[in-house]
């Protein structure tokens, strides 16, 4: 056995802890591949030197999502408010309120995802600013980094700003550019651009609700943590998990707002204690490059990190490949002539598999939006797509069998719930529907039985409540019918 033998075996030994822990199997492969796609991407990317080749890439990814986020802002929202029409749908009241809110997020989700590429760009456009040997390169670089901060006061997010200011200041810092006497200005100049943000959002601000959100996650993480402290929830099974630990009254989110306690609280704290204690007693393998060319990487790494505590951190695609990138250069290894097939048969393997399943929950979303909508027909074509890429699809198999049962099609919705049910038992919405459905043929005591499942995976919802309850109420004043 080679040396690394010692760790590689207690860490596939916690793996399968973690994995038998796991309520939801599905969830668990999932997690998996995605932090093994990006650690095989680590281990390609770290031996090569990506100075050259990252500046065209930075230039024409902030061209493309800066512009779009200007013609989002100027002309998409305008447009969507003249003609938009809300109907009753969830879908459709949630994209009004987006639109109404005036917050950009160009090809992202989420205007606090966006701040955080917009954070990233910026420090790497400053960067080839600074590098830049003439004015005509400079000029462009100018223009962008314009184009950028204009992006990220439009996302009106508080966190970009904190992140942006952390990693300028340090690459200021450690470039020799400017020393700590210069920090007031500095300071002041981010200081305008948060206040800027705060007058957009003044009534968030004023009641902190930025804030509030963050901690009301964060207790529930570590209800979570302390629930099953010895190896965790099961990678990938927060979001299936988060609902039994959230109280009434608290923000409801499948994430902590801080990927250390949401890590920790699906892994647990043996294999964390362990990974942690690992990278301690190998750090003489793992020498960190020195030079100025390297500062930017780690302004990057300063960034992300703040990400991470306050936000959903690597769990964001483009956050985690940004910090592979940054990682990889600050931590290289120049091998030439070593040609690493395992590695790029593992990274092709793991990001074929990652696409895959990026495909299905993009039909999976459509199907939702038509199911909403109530455009079955359509729905029924986007969840088959889906199914069809990903048969263990949780998402599609509960929209299929939402479909049926909206139809009439009793025994195919039960069919589809029936494998819901097999991957993920604890599906608050699952056991609703099934009890329902059971309900309604006439089983009333298995209706019961998962009625109350429902009610005590999500106490917060208050329909699985209403809805137990009547099932309750109903037996207790003799309704009789058939029996399992």
């Amino acid at each position: 056995m080679k040396k690394s033998g010692w760790t590689l075996v207690p860490a596939a030994f916690f793996l399968l802890l973690i994995f038998a822990g796991s309520s939801v199997k599905v969830l668990f492969w999932g997690r998996l591949i995605y932090f093994l796609f990006f650690i095989s991407l680590f281990l390609f990317l770290r031996r090569f030197n990506l100075d050259k080749i990252l500046s065209p890439i930075v230039a024409g990814v902030s061209l493309v999502v800066f512009s779009y986020g200007l013609v989002q802002k100027f002309f998409l929202f305008p447009y969507y408010l003249r003609n938009f029409s809300a109907g009753d749908d969830f879908y459709s009241q949630a994209l009004l309120i987006r639109i109404k809110s005036g917050r950009i997020f160009s090809l992202f989700t989420l205007p606090t995802l966006y701040a955080i590429v917009c954070a990233l760009l910026i420090l790497f456009i400053f960067h080839f600013l600074i590098k830049s040997p003439s004015w005509k390169g400079k000029s462009g670089w100018i223009l962008l980094l314009t184009l950028g901060l204009f992006n990220l006061v439009l996302t009106q997010s508080f966190g970009g700003v904190l992140y942006l200011a952390a990693g300028i200041f340090l690459y200021l810092i450690l470039t020799g550019i400017i020393d700590l006497k210069y920090l007031a200005p500095i300071l002041m100049v981010f200081a305008f651009f948060f206040f800027l943000i705060s007058g957009l959002r003044f009534s968030e601000a004023r009641k902190l609700e930025p804030v509030k959100l963050r901690l009301s996650n964060w207790h529930q993480a570590v209800r979570m943590i302390e629930d099953k402290p010895f190896f965790g929830q099961g990678l990938g099974n927060y979001e299936s998990e988060i609902a039994t630990f959230t109280r009434p009254g608290e923000a409801r989110s499948i994430y902590a707002h801080n990927f250390f306690l949401q890590f920790a609280a699906e892994i647990g704290l043996f294999p964390l204690v362990f990974f942690i204690a690992l990278l301690f007693f190998t750090r003489k393998k793992w020498r960190p490059a020195v030079g100025r060319e390297k500062v930017v990487y780690i302004a990057g790494l300063v960034i992300l990190l703040l990400y991470n505590l306050i936000d959903i951190g690597y769990y964001f695609f483009p956050a985690a490949m940004a910090g592979v990138i940054c990682l990889s250069q600050v931590y290289p290894i120049y091998r030439p002539r070593f040609k690493p097939a395992i590695n790029l048969v593992c990274l092709s393997l793991f990001g074929l598999l990652l696409l895959v399943d990026n495909l299905s929950n993009t039909f999976q979303q459509k199907g939702d939006l038509s199911l909403n909508q109530k455009q079955y027909a359509q729905g029924k074509v986007d969840y088959e797509r889906s199914l069809q890429m990903n048969p263990w699809n949780i998402r599609s198999l509960i929209g299929c069998a939402s479909l049926h049962y909206f139809q009439g099609d009793l025994a195919a919705s039960e069919n589809y719930l029936d494998r819901v049910l097999s991957l993920y038992p604890d599906s608050s919405y699952a056991n609703y529907l099934k009890s329902r459905l059971r309900f309604t043929r006439g089983f009333y005591f298995s209706a019961l039985f998962h009625g109350r499942q429902a009610y005590e995976k999500n106490k917060i919802d208050t329909r699985y409540k209403r809805w137990y309850d009547s099932i309750k109420n109903r037996l207790q004043v003799g309704l009789t019918g058939p029996t399992d």
